[in-house]
């Protein structure tokens, strides 16, 4: 300690030029035992060399000590472990210039196209691919989530045998034998399990494996099954059948619990049709209106412009009156409750000639899906206004309960899971986890060490789809191909290379698979590559979609279904988490902190119930209610759900993981323990209050419109309830000048209420951005919620059948923003093109904007939230946008960065002025129903100017006179509804 205070004393001396009196002091320092042990204890090697310490010694100890610094840099250099400078550099990567790869998101199989940007060799953000055909530009918040996906820490890193890391030599050595005995006995006894498939190439490496082991039984196993869909089809034509809507050809919906809008693999597609069908009616005059009836609100039935609750069995029996009354018959409901709702939905499709849609979703039993078939055979609709394609996953495989009979009867000597967790979602009745106990050799693959892993003698890493070759199928039959964007981070292999392991006892090459299985027979080598490299730029195979498929009606209505029990009893109905679905993404704290769309509840599930359900028992928001049924039970906070159906409990999946050391450990409840066969709905649970309260977390406590006019409706036909906003208003701020027709651009956001449907892809878009980070439980508990967008959600009229409109809130980059006005130290403030603006590095943090701002979209770092992050987690974050510190405010910025980028572009090109829709904010960009539109409002010609001079825009809380550049454009409605 003394040595080194004194070496201290001595740099400052240095530093002020006593440059004599330095070498003399150095002399006596050098002479002292402390000085002498600090040497010994830093540099053994080099300690002889301060044997004599003279000038000429300290000299020779310095630049020893420079040159083992220099050949330490170069100890034990793997060649993949640390980085090094470019010595030739890659082609096409330019130092921070960004690069975008066509590829595909998987969700549960099914592949959506999207652009992942690249920068420095790391995957940053995943985009839209506007030329993909299913998807045309749209994401969801599980594709824009699927780069955190790669970075997770969670992520299973390396092969484990028994518990403990291995290797995959060590596998490969143990397998070994295996095949053989495998080949010898033809396949007897050994069991594939997947999760769903839509992979051409997948679906061919498994006819091969079956191939080279004929008796090799596979099975499928999913958390969130699409088989009453199929079924449904199978019971009305005579083979499973996807539907597809043709939402262009139609000119009305009727939704018998759909959920086209809801999250699913098919959701940005969807959305994207509906609301251009939407729009197109509504420029001609009309709207595309949709009449709705659920057992719990959904995204689908709340865009509704027509919507009742109804629950499952009264679902079934609405699909019957229907069609009773399209062949003259009579209907059960015509003078009841839900009179008016069927006779309305009947008239319009009957109006409709044939241009109608009636839609039910994947939760509604086969039998509802085969009357719906029927119904719109009757209508005149399928062929027009519905088609159908064959199946896009790949069916044949048998079910999980199969696979459970098969090990009690002992016939499962070997299994290999890929990609799949049935000990998770399998049905609780299996108890798979106990039979999987008794199978000798148990092989899992997957991308996490979950529930399933930890019961196999080998698990094996999956490659995240962002590290991998590949393929699959989106929902019209379009063929995408999934490239890699980055080197594996793990030992990773992908599941096209699982399955050639299976087979030939080496995974070989992903690359070199998939080009293997889309060669055509007999094509020529130079043909193939441009045909394959063509694909690879695009991100799908062109004119790949399945053709429609001409059917007819076979046989007769299934007879309806008996239900017992009292009128009044309890329905529990399930569905898939709006966020992290199945539990599959449960480790990503982006969707975790996500709020739910409809409750605005994060980091758990609730036990939604209805108003006077809650009313009848006595129980209130909070209330830690158990749910039992069958012996077995849940217990999970209640949550009050207006628009849900009287006697319906909704419990939703993902959540209950018991994972060790994993983000979603201990999180909610798992709804799947009371899932006895995979169905949708139980009956005869009984509900009751335990006497414990704990309110969920959520970011927004108030739920109804207040009186005010946060969101405006316009009915068709009625006079314009947009307005100008508070021009003419007077004001203490300065007039804002004219805008110059070639100077400085003004820049400007439109949301339109009636296309935003609340899907929080938009959020999700922004947090991967502007680096935004997750807060935690707690913190959101304390009103601490980060997000710089948020989507709120108002109900308007009666609590058991109320409207329900979504909002998104950014910051409004207020002309006169109340926020400058109360920053003392002018770290808020406007620049030239009208952008609100905030200086981190001048923010002290006391919050006074937050305070001024009406809109309440300022956001204060309380914590370094940022601080423990692993270091694989780091690479994600965008360096464009400042990663901010503990202590300053935060908000939306119309995503700056991209500004900056277009305006350096155009400056590349003489100063050329930036072009109508060359800056898409993040936000924008992810929505797909391109409900955001962001622009210069100085140019005339642009399209955020032409929505602005739209009858329904308006400024939310205009009359504060704070003249936001973000208006909105009112949600469309019936003229019926004018009210």
């Amino acid at each position: 300690m003394r040595a080194a205070t004194d070496l201290a004393a001595l740099r400052a001396r240095l530093a002020g030029g006593d440059g004599p009196a330095f070498w003399r002091s150095l002399d006596a320092v050098a002479d002292t035992p402390a000085f002498r042990a600090y040497l010994d204890a830093e540099f053994p090697a080099a300690a002889r060399l301060a044997a004599a310490p003279e000038r000429r010694g300290f000299l020779k100890l310095m630049a020893a000590s420079f040159a083992l610094a220099g050949l330490s840099a170069c100890d034990g250099f793997d060649g993949r472990s640390r980085e090094v400078p470019y010595v030739n550099q890659p082609e096409r990567i330019v130092p921070g210039a960004s690069l975008a790869y066509a590829s595909c998101a998987l969700f549960d199989g099914f592949a959506n196209g999207v652009l992942v940007t690249n920068r420095n060799g790391r995957p940053l953000k995943i985009e839209g691919n506007p030329d993909h055909p299913w998807t045309r530009g749209g994401t969801d918040v599980s594709a824009q989530a699927s780069v955190l996906g790669l970075y997770d820490p969670f992520r299973s890193q390396a092969v484990q045998h028994l518990g403990r890391p291995s290797s995959w030599a060590a596998f490969r050595g143990a397998l070994a034998g295996h095949l053989t005995a495998w080949r010898e006995a033809g396949g007897q006894g050994l069991a594939l399990l997947t999760g769903p498939i839509t992979s051409p190439a997948m679906a061919a490496e498994i006819e091969r494996v079956r191939r080279a082991y004929p008796g090799l039984r596979w099975f499928s196993s999913a958390g969130v099954p699409r088989d009453t869909l199929y079924d449904g089809a199978r019971q009305a034509y005579g083979r499973p059948l996807e539907t597809l809507p043709r939402f262009e050809r139609a000119k009305v919906i009727v939704s018998l619990d759909g959920d086209f809008l809801d999250a699913g693999p098919g959701q940005a597609g969807l959305s994207r049709r509906w609301i251009e069908a939407r729009r197109a009616a509504h420029a001609a005059g009309g709207l595309l209106p949709m009449h709705a009836a659920a057992p719990t609100p959904s995204l689908t039935s709340a865009k509704a412009d027509h919507a009742v609750a109804a629950g499952t069995p009264e679902i079934a029996q609405i699909a019957r009156d229907l069609l009773s009354l399209q062949d003259g018959g009579t209907a059960t409901f015509a003078d009841g409750p839900l009179g008016p709702w069927l006779t309305g939905a009947f008239a319009a499709l009957k109006d409709a000639g044939g241009a109608g849609i009636v839609t039910a979703g994947l939760a509604q039993p086969a039998e509802v899906h085969a009357l719906v078939h029927r119904l719109n055979g009757a209508l005149g609709n399928t062929g027009t206004s519905l088609v159908h394609v064959a199946p896009v996953p790949l069916l044949g495989a048998e079910p999980v309960a199969s696979l459970a009979e098969a090990i009690d009867r002992g016939a499962v000597q070997a299994l290999f899971t890929l990609g799949a967790n049935p000990v998770y979602d399998a049905p609780a009745a299996l108890e798979f986890g106990e039979r999987l106990e008794r199978v000798p050799l148990k092989i899992h693959a997957g991308l996490y060490y979950d529930e399933t892993g930890a019961y196999a003698d080998w698990h094996l890493p999956l490659a995240h789809p962002l590290e991998a070759w590949g393929d699959g199928r989106a929902l019209d039959g379009t063929v995408g191909l999934i490239q890699p964007t980055i080197a594996p981070l793990y030992e990773g292999r992908s599941a096209h290379e699982m399955l050639a392991l299976l087979d030939r006892g080496e995974p070989g090459d992903g690359r070199a698979l998939l080009r293997d299985h889309w060669r055509g027979a007999g094509e020529d080598d130079a043909a193939f590559e441009t045909r394959f490299a063509e694909a690879l730029r695009l991100g799908f195979l062109s004119d790949s979609a399945l053709p429609e498929e001409s059917v007819a009606l076979t046989g007769a209505a299934p007879p309806p279904a008996a239900r017992t029990g009292a009128t009044d009893a309890i329905e529990v109905v399930f569905r898939p988490d709006p966020t992290i679905w199945d539990g599959a993404a449960a480790d990503l704290g982006w969707l975790q902190e996500l709020p739910k769309p409809l409750t605005k509840v994060v980091w758990e599930n609730v036990v939604a119930l209805s108003p006077k359900l809650a009313e009848r028992l006595g129980i209130a928001t909070g209330d830690i209610l158990r749910v039992e049924a069958s012996g077995r039970a849940i217990e999970g906070p209640a949550w009050i759900m207006p628009g849900q159906a009287a006697n319906t409990v909704t419990l939703t999946l993902g959540y209950g993981r018991a994972l060790p050391d994993h983000l979603s450990n201990g999180l909610g409840y798992d709804a799947s323990a009371l899932r006895g066969d995979s169905g949708w709905t139980l009956d005869g649970a009984a509900l009751s209050k335990t006497g414990r309260n704990k309110p969920p977390a959520t970011t927004q406590d108030l739920g109804t419109l207040q009186g005010e006019d946060l969101v405006r409706v316009q009915a068709v036909g009625a006079p314009p309830v947009g307005e100008s906003g508070s021009d003419g208003l007077p004001s203490f701020y300065r007039a804002p000048e004219a805008a110059d027709p070639g100077g400085a651009r003004a820049w400007g956001m439109v949301i339109d209420l009636d296309a935003c449907t609340g899907c929080n892809a938009c959020v999700t878009a922004c947090q991967a951005e502007n680096n935004i980070p997750v807060v935690g439980r707690e913190e959101v508990e304390r009103g601490r919620w980060m997000g710089w967008i948020r989507v709120d959600r108002y109900y308007a009229g009666g609590l058991d059948e109320p409207d329900i409109h979504f909002q998104p809130v950014p910051c409004m980059h207020c002309e006169q923003a109340p926020c400058e006005v109360g920053c003392p130290v002018e770290a808020t403030l406007h620049d030239g093109e009208g952008l609100n603006l905030q200086v981190y590095n001048r923010c002290v943090g006391t919050r006074t904007c937050q305070s001024y701002c009406p809109y309440k979209v300022r956001r204060f770092n309380y914590l370094d939230y940022t601080g423990e992050m692993a270091p694989v987690e780091q690479q994600q974050r965008n360096p464009e946008v400042t990663v901010r510190a503990r202590g300053v405010m935060e908000k939306c910025t119309y995503c700056v960065q991209r500004i900056a980028a277009a305006r350096i572009d155009s400056a590349k090109d003489a100063h050329a002025p930036i072009p109508d829709g060359a800056v898409e904010t993040s936000c924008q960009n992810a929505c797909p129903t391109r409900a955001i539109t962001f622009g210069d409002l100085s140019d005339p010609n642009s399209r955020v100017s032409a929505a602005r001079k739209d009858p329904r825009n308006y400024a939310l809380l205009g009359a504060l006179n704070t003249r936001p550049r973000t208006t909105y454009l009112a949600s469309l409605a019936p003229a019926a509804k004018a009210g």
